[in-house]
């Protein structure tokens, strides 16, 4: 089996973590009511739900909340403050302020959301009829889905691996005499003074939308496992004609998961 890269690794960690589809880049910008499709974890926009005269409702999240998480036993953060002493072998002096962060794996991940809100669309089930009847008109691929829950973020750090015992460093060039650091606060201004193996590296950066859900067609055709085993599924079956007809009971509009499509 070959083993996964580190945008493959990401977005089933994040997935198994927060139970959210993960941005891959992390920095891609994102929308509610963006329209896409799904590969390889992967979310591509074709357009909005705007551009079908849609009207979309945003019921806004007012309670942030951080959000952590670093792949199992195989990431290490060692917070320097200012006047401390250097550990061996790191380019920070006593008078820095910064963070040493060590990965013993290979596509291992850091991640730090600071404030982050969940908005999400209120008025899928009416969004669901449009869509379906748009499909049956023939204006609509079966496989484009709809953002319709975003996570965004104040500031957020992501530092992901490629190499095992990566090693990123990170200077505080503001804000220095903080009784505590944190990684994503972006008044620390921080700055990498030295890395290795690493593959992606956002640091402190404001206005990222790192996890989603989307909504798209399902179906609840049942298939007998002959067709299974010559490799069909449900889906395959389903066409403007038959939503509109045999099938126009068997298809809602519902949470899609990263694998649906593949």
């Amino acid at each position: 089996m070959l083993a996964k890269g580190p945008q493959e690794q990401y977005t089933d960690e994040m997935n198994r973590k927060f139970g959210y589809m993960a941005t891959w880049l992390p920095g891609t910008p994102l929308k509610l009511g963006d329209i896409g499709v799904i590969h390889d974890n992967v979310f591509s926009r074709v357009a909005g739900l705007e551009d079908f005269d849609i009207t979309f409702y945003i019921r806004e999240d007012d309670t942030p909340e951080d959000l952590e998480y670093s792949s199992k036993g195989s990431v290490s953060v060692t917070t320097k403050l200012s006047g401390a002493v250097t550990p061996p072998g790191s380019s920070l002096g006593n008078l820095d302020a910064g963070f040493i962060v060590e990965f013993s794996g290979q596509n291992s991940i850091l991640f730090k959301a600071n404030k982050t809100k969940t908005n999400l669309i209120k008025n899928t089930i009416k969004i669901g009829e449009e869509v379906l009847k748009l499909y049956k008109d023939g204006k609509w691929n079966k496989k484009w889905v709809v953002i319709t829950e975003l996570v965004e973020a104040e500031t957020a750090t992501i530092l992901i691996s490629n190499a095992k015992n990566a090693r990123i460093e990170l200077k505080a060039n503001a804000n220095i005499k903080l009784p505590k650091l944190d990684i994503a606060e972006a008044s620390l201004d921080l700055g990498y003074t030295s890395y290795k193996g690493m593959d992606t590296k956002i640091i402190s950066q404001s206005g990222l939308s790192p996890l989603f859900k989307v909504k798209g067609i399902r179906t609840n055709i049942f298939l007998p496992p002959a067709f299974a085993d010559k490799g069909l599924k449900a889906f395959d079956f389903v066409t403007p004609a038959t939503a509109a007809g045999e099938y126009k009971d068997n298809l809602y509009f519902d949470y899609v998961s990263s694998d649906e499509w593949e």
